[in-house]
Formats: C-alpha cells, structure tokens, sequence
C-alpha cells in the first residue's frame, strides 16, 4: 500500500508541474502585442515612391498583401500569426525598394554609357574633319 501511495503521489506531483507548464505557456503566448503597421506601411511607400510599381511590381504586391493580412489576423487577435507577416511585409517592402533603386541606377550607367559614346563619336569626328583640312 505504500508503494502505490508513493507512486500516485509521483504521479499527481508530475501531473501538476505538466499542468502549471502548460498553463503558463498559454499565458506567455497570449501576451504577445499586436504588431505596430504603420513602420512597414511606411516602408511600402518608400518602395512606392521609389518606383516599385515597375522595377519590382511582385515584391511590391507581396508587402501590400501581407500587410493587409496581418491587419485581418489583429482584428481576430490572431497576434503572433500577425507579427510574422508584419516583418515578412517589412522585408518585402525593403526588397522592393533596393530592385527599383538598384534598375533606375542601372538605366542611369547605361545612359551615361550612350552619352560618352556620343561624346567619343563626335571628337573622333572632330579630329577626322581638323585633320583632313590642314
């Protein structure tokens, strides 16, 4: 009889600590804050302003896409889910904002490349017409 009040014991004992884990688990999950929007939607018009729409329209979409589902999941108090897309929104804005930057800077070295080969035809030019009239 001892042997199985000891064991039971044990048992509810374990029991116990299980039960205040997962208690406490549920507690610590709930706590989480609804994330702040307003950072990553303003990173969504910096990527807008920098010309996303068309140097990196996917991207683009994806941040507004996700940043209006994590809206949703607040609403439903669904907090964690809603952080996870309020970053995953904040990267994908900021990738959309280095293509757009990084394409209107590669347009910007290749109509420097067209105007020096301009320039370098014209001075060839130049020096063939000086040159033919001396």
């Amino acid at each position: 009889m001892d042997v199985k009040n000891t064991q039971l014991c044990v048992v509810f004992r374990y029991s116990l600590v299980v039960g205040l884990l997962i208690v406490m688990g549920a507690c610590a999950s709930s706590n989480i804050p609804a994330p702040n929007t307003s950072e990553t939607e303003s990173k969504i018009s910096q990527a807008e302003q920098a010309g996303a729409q068309e140097y990196a329209p996917l991207e683009l979409r994806n941040a507004r896409k996700k940043i209006e589902q994590a809206k949703q999941f607040n609403e439903q108090e669904e907090y964690e889910k809603a952080t996870r897309l309020v970053e995953e929104a904040s990267v994908d804005a900021e990738l959309a904002t280095v293509k757009a930057r990084s394409a209107k800077a590669q347009e910007a070295v290749e109509q420097l490349r067209q105007t020096i080969e301009t320039l370098r035809k014209e001075i060839e030019r130049n020096q063939r017409n000086q040159g033919g009239s001396l």
